[in-house]
């Protein structure tokens, strides 16, 4: 095996195969690894994983052809299966991310891997992972098709599981709830499409492995539709230790995809992300067929370049192109102090994000934004799964403010405002008119802040969603490290009137736009010199 997946590897180096930018790190870092003293690549076990394989056979298409593994599968369980630490002898590798397009086959091979750990020794535990049980029985069900044409085994095939009885080992599908780690103890895992996962599964999962010597935890996905939670903190890891930023021996990265300068049409480039093509599965006159049927819309161009060209795609709103987002960059606020500052405030009921954003202009024609928000504590953990957003870890990064119990203090915000004030040359606060009466009396009449009362009606708010665009579209925005304010522009959709005004809403129930609509209240404040746009208190 070694030869072979080391063939692989200097293929991708030398330019022979195509690849993305991550796999050549990985195909570069693998053949690093193979000069190192401290670690070795066990050849005897991957020729015995080879054999293996060999006995079993495919399904679908190639039903009853021996499994042989093509080369970008030899290089990838060899990474993730044979390297060995030299003092102690035990497998390097306790968790690998394994992201490739779909119809390459992975269901197929991780199914095959589960078999083969489950044959090599007592006392294994197996557990393929999805969102769905029904989902993880997809690999189970491969894998059982596989053991009945298998001659001299001793495993057993049951309705929803496989084991071998007489080595208390087996292998089930489990759906991915906390529930299902109770008493877990696995050798293996494969967390299958693990971007789809809710919460922080996939992190506990990870820590069900410690009371094994050598265990292993392999997810294999898609990219997610959304840049943060456990999936997007998984890549980023992957990304680093990649990038050499990172040194972490025990985590392997195979994250097929093209790179972000491809265009989406580029049938070359779907190569990157499709290593089985080499071998017409999936064929790119499939991928061709696909491409074709999903180019028309801008949802079906970002399902076929997360799918099936693995790249994350932001465009699921439909209104902000994402590709324009501001540039990172550090905005020195203290040598803003006394400027002119606009502010859109959104305010909250209950169990939801308040958000307050400060507008200031810059001398280049761009306008610098500022997020404040603050989110209830109450049952937040459980808001985590229903808004898929890592609502503690940005409050841990100082990116929001977690208040007790299910409704926002506005008390915190009132301060913040007249922090603003003092910092700023404070204009005006754009107000949702609908907001608390009680809050506006007092911030205007004991602090002297100037609110402005703000209709979030469609007639109001789209000469602001135009104004918004304008400065969208021509780069004009400063925004800085913001991921609430990113998440915000990534999930808004425009509705419009029949006279094409825009109004901002959510793509689904349990996102934020709050943000947004506070960023676009404030900006409307500062360019609205035509104050018709607002209607009286």
């Amino acid at each position: 095996m070694i030869a072979d997946a080391t063939e692989y590897a200097q293929s991708i180096v030398d330019g022979r195969r195509p690849s993305g930018k991550w796999i050549f790190a990985a195909a570069k870092k693998f053949l690093a690894d193979l000069e190192r003293e401290d670690v070795y690549f066990d050849d005897e076990e991957g020729q015995r994983l080879v054999a293996f394989f060999r006995g079993l056979t495919l399904i679908g298409d190639a039903s009853d052809e021996p499994f042989e593994l093509r080369p970008w599968q030899l290089w990838a369980l060899g990474n993730i299966w044979c390297w060995r630490r030299r003092d102690d002898h035990t497998r390097r590798v306790s968790s690998a991310i394994l992201q490739v397009g779909r119809g390459n086959g992975k269901t197929t091979l991780m199914a095959a891997l589960c078999l083969y750990d489950l044959c090599s020794g007592p006392g294994k535990r197996v557990h393929v992972i999805a969102n769905r049980e029904e989902q993880a029985m997809i690999c189970v069900d491969t894998a059982k098709t596989m053991v009945s044409r298998m001659s001299g085994t001793d495993l057993e095939t049951r309705f929803s599981h496989i084991m071998r009885k007489d080595a208390d080992c087996i292998f089930t599908a489990l759906p991915a709830k906390a529930s299902s780690l109770d008493g877990l103890t696995p050798s293996l895992w494969i967390a299958d499409e693990a971007a789809e996962y809710k919460g922080r599964f996939l992190s506990k999962l990870s820590s069900s492995m410690a009371k094994r010597r050598e265990a292993l935890g392999v997810i294999i996905s898609t990219p997610a539709d959304n840049p943060d939670g456990i999936y997007g903190e998984k890549v980023s890891h992957a990304e680093a230790i990649l990038k050499g930023e990172v040194e972490d021996d025990s985590t392997v990265a195979m994250l097929f995809g093209i790179d972000d300068d491809d265009q989406l049409d580029d049938e070359e480039a779907w190569l990157k992300a499709n290593p089985g093509a080499e071998h017409h599965q999936p064929s790119v006159k499939s991928l061709r067929r696909t491409w074709q049927s999903s180019r028309t819309t801008p949802m079906g161009r970002a399902e076929f370049a997360r799918y099936h060209c693995c790249r994350m795609t932001e465009e699921q709103g439909g209104w902000l192109d994402m590709s324009l987002w501001p540039a990172p960059t550090t905005i020195d606020w203290a040598t803003l102090r006394g400027r002119a500052a606009w502010v859109g405030l959104d305010l909250s009921k209950s169990l939801d994000l308040t958000a307050l954003v400060v507008i200031v202009p810059l001398d280049d024609g761009r306008v610098a934004l500022r997020g404040h928000y603050w989110w209830p504590s109450h049952a937040v953990a459980q808001r985590e799964v229903d808004y898929r957003m890592p609502i503690r870890n940005w409050a841990a990064n100082g990116k929001l403010t977690l208040t007790p119990g299910r409704e926002i203090d506005y008390g915190a915000v009132r301060e913040t405002l007249k922090a603003i004030a003092e910092e700023f040359n404070l204009q005006s606060v754009a107000f949702d008119r609908w907001g608390s009466k009680y809050f506006a009396e007092v911030v205007q009449n004991e602090d002297g802040i100037p609110l402005e009362a703000y209709s979030q009606g469609i007639s109001t708010m789209g000469p602001g969603c135009q104004l918004w665009q304008q400065y969208w579209v021509g780069g004009k925005f400063a925004i800085g490290d913001d991921p609430i304010m990113r998440n915000a522009c990534r999930t808004a959709i425009a509705l419009r009137d029949t006279n094409g005004n825009i109004k901002v809403d959510k793509r689904r129930a349990q996102s934020i736009v709050d943000p947004l609509v506070a960023a676009i209240m404030g900006l409307h404040c500062w360019g609205g010199e035509v104050r018709s746009v607002y209607e009286d208190p």
